[in-house]
């Protein structure tokens, strides 16, 4: 995937971002609309809970892809699911600590 996001709403407590995606797999390219949403609510003076959901769209051209590759849409929105998945989870602690961070220190970047 090759994300084009723009955030139509960036506050310090709440971001989204939307991007027409390209989809680049072994049978070709086609684009997906992709929805970003991170989100920092406050339970305490000390204590932040961060959520970071995404939600895919299938596009018109990623119908046209599907239909022209015997596919159909549930097995697409499986195999998108479980990537989504994936990457949430091996990259939603990294987004919370360099949030951490940043709050602490008032630094981007920081070692963590």
């Amino acid at each position: 995937m090759v994300q084009h996001y723009v955030a139509d709403v960036a506050r310090p407590d709440y971001c989204r971002m939307l991007s027409i995606s390209d989809s680049i797999t072994k049978r070709g390219r086609t684009k997906v609309q992709v929805l970003w949403e991170l989100k920092a609510t406050k339970i305490d003076d000390n204590t932040t809970l961060y959520t970071n959901e995404i939600h895919a769209t299938a596009t018109p051209e990623m119908l046209e892809y599907i239909k022209a590759n015997g596919l159909n849409l549930k097995d697409a929105a499986t195999a998108r699911q479980a990537a989504s998945d994936a990457h949430n989870h091996e990259e939603t602690p990294n987004f919370a600590k360099s949030i951490e961070n940043k709050a602490l220190t008032g630094k981007y970047n920081q070692p963590f």
